[in-house]
């Protein structure tokens, strides 16, 4: 009896301190500045909602990438001691500097120049301006800051690098775009907003610069499968919104504050059923592994006039790609894109956007036939990379597409 007391006053005391740190997590007044009460439910828009026929793209199948590419220019990142870059998660460019956000000693941002000169890494660390637990970068324009969301903190830098300040939030999340008027959030699942009540499920934020959340919309759905791609947020020339599992791609208008369904996908032919997705993360990925089943995650990127898409498709270990003109609608793609690698570098499946461009990189090498054979590449760009080894850091590849 007496081990059966001890035990439990163990239990109620381990709950009361449970419960101590999730109220003390925010203070009362770091949530009521969120004025989570005013806060208005968007509604998404269907009255234009195009729907693209992925169903043409199962299986394994070869497309010609090269005659996609209309122009290509190459930025060799320079390759020293304080810029050696792991890993890229995301690059950033502006029209002064590219800003990569890269795996390097736990995460940093190493920022180079237009021309891939170094200027400065701001690295991972416990000091002043340094970044701990890195989840998003962006580039707030009106302000003319980068800013970097650490868990729970914000951090501004001048563009070249500068501390500023840093803000702690009053909640956690995943994505973050600035706009004119505030910060565009996406969130997941179990991110520690128990405190926004009935809102907590939504995963895509408005809130202004003070980070009062101004509408929320966008329900998550399927939290029980914990598997997420790396971005949801997609600010170019437009804004546009994916969420994990949902087949609709949407376009929020940061001026109307307005979001509307743009893009439904639709390759019902194999689709992931959606009973597999209101189970667990063992019986989704076991579906996947024993079916021919395709599903979307949210990876997409838009410049203007195209769009790219990317499906997954785990029984095969497929990833499909697929390149879409806005104007005339027509799809090029597949699994496998052929490109002649005397002319170009391996860049059929980009990972940035930038204006009209589109941005991959490669690991250079300098037996690669392109540094000097290629007739895309200007004579400029071949010297650039005709003496880099594996050794030296990864080459940026910016390149526009034809139309099709």
């Amino acid at each position: 009896m007496k081990y059966c007391f001890i035990i439990f006053i163990l239990i109620g005391l381990l709950g009361c301190s449970r419960k101590k740190e999730t109220n003390e997590r925010y203070s009362d007044e770091q949530i009521s500045s969120l004025h989570l009460e005013k806060t208005r439910v968007l509604v998404s828009e269907k009255d234009s909602l195009i729907r693209i026929d992925l169903n043409q793209f199962y299986g394994k199948k070869n497309f010609d990438f090269q005659s996609l590419v209309k122009e290509v220019r190459l930025v060799p990142l320079e390759t020293i001691e304080e810029s050696l870059v792991d890993v890229i998660y995301k690059v950033l460019p502006t029209a002064t500097n590219i800003y990569v956000y890269d795996r390097y000693k736990g995460g940093g941002i190493v920022i180079f120049d237009q021309k891939g000169k170094f200027v400065k890494r701001i690295p991972n660390g416990q000091g002043p301006g340094e970044l701990s637990r890195l989840y998003d970068i962006d580039f707030d324009e009106e302000n003319d800051q980068l800013i970097a969301y650490e868990h729970s903190f914000l951090s501004f830098y001048k563009p070249d690098g500068e501390f500023i300040r840093q803000e702690r939030l009053p909640f956690g999340f995943y994505n973050i775009v600035a706009t004119p008027n505030g910060y565009l959030i996406s969130t997941l699942p179990d991110q520690g907003n128990g405190h926004f009540g009935e809102l907590k499920d939504f995963t895509f934020w408005v809130t202004d610069k003070n980070f009062k959340v101004v509408s929320v919309a966008l329900p998550s759905f399927y939290n029980n499968i914990h598997y997420s791609w790396y971005r949801y947020l997609y600010k170019n020339q437009k804004i546009m919104v994916t969420q994990k599992f949902n087949d609709t791609i949407y376009q929020y208008e940061s001026e109307a504050n307005r979001l509307q369904a743009k893009y439904l996908l639709d390759f019902q032919d194999k689709k992931l059923p959606q009973r597999y997705l209101e189970g667990n993360y063992e019986k989704f990925k076991r579906t996947l592994k024993n079916n021919d089943y395709y599903f979307f995650i949210g990876e997409y990127l838009d410049i203007g006039e195209f769009q790219v898409i990317y499906l997954e498709n785990w029984y095969n270990n497929l990833r499909p790609i697929i390149y879409r003109n806005k104007k005339s609608g027509n799809l090029v793609g597949g699994t496998h894109g052929d490109i002649k690698i005397s002319e170009l570098p391996p860049i059929i499946f980009p990972k940035s956007a930038y204006g009209n461009e589109l941005i991959s990189w490669y690991i250079p090498n300098k037996d690669f036939p392109f540094n000097t054979q290629s007739k895309m590449l200007s004579e400029t760009d071949k010297a650039k990379v005709r003496d880099l080894t594996k050794e030296d850091n990864p080459v940026l590849v910016f390149f526009r597409l034809n139309d099709f």
